[in-house]
């Protein structure tokens, strides 16, 4: 009898054991609940965002010019005014991309030398300022007008004037910008 009792009782331990083991059976009563771990809040990264800034090659320097000493007032004004934004605009930056552009007057060569050296002014500049991140300059020529229009193959002031938005300058930045 004294054994009975004993199996009697260890089977019941078991039983009682393997009931609440069991998290498919949602039906047991006599379990506690299981409660869910709350989900890992994960906040998605920031989104790289590309900003192109487009500055006038005439407002930056004196006609066919490209050095910091040719640099024209207002063209300083709006490089500190970019440096600035660089600066103080983003979180993280991945690469600028400065792109020097002219117009069609003179020769292929001498026009890829002249973006070239306008877009490593500006470089040289923003460097100057405080822009300490990697910068990549490039030069597009005359091979990306934005005129179409103009006419006319000598450097009068009228062809001058009208091929005024080929001559310019653009700053490509890339990067996480901080929060508005």
């Amino acid at each position: 009898m004294k054994q009975k009792l004993i199996m009697t009782c260890v089977a019941s331990a078991l039983l009682s054991l393997t009931a609440c083991a069991s998290l498919q059976n949602v039906d047991n009563k006599w379990c506690p609940p299981v409660e869910a771990a709350p989900a890992p809040v994960v906040v998605p990264p920031a989104p790289v965002q590309m900003e192109r800034v487009e500055l006038s090659a005439d407002a930056l320097f004196k006609f066919d010019r490209s050095t910091v000493a040719d640099l024209l007032p207002e063209g300083r004004r709006q490089l500190d005014e970019l440096a600035s934004r660089i600066s103080n605009g983003y979180v993280r930056i991945e690469q600028i991309r400065i792109t020097g552009h002219t117009d069609r007057l003179g020769s292929e060569s001498y026009n890829q030398r002249l973006g070239l050296a306008r877009a490593t002014t500006v470089k040289d500049y923003l460097m100057s300022q405080g822009v300490n991140v990697a910068m990549e300059v490039a030069s597009a020529g005359e091979s990306q007008p934005k005129t179409t229009s103009c006419v006319g193959n000598k450097a009068t002031a009228t062809l001058i004037a009208c091929l005024q938005p080929d001559r310019r300058v653009e700053v490509d930045v890339t990067g996480v910008k901080k929060a508005e």
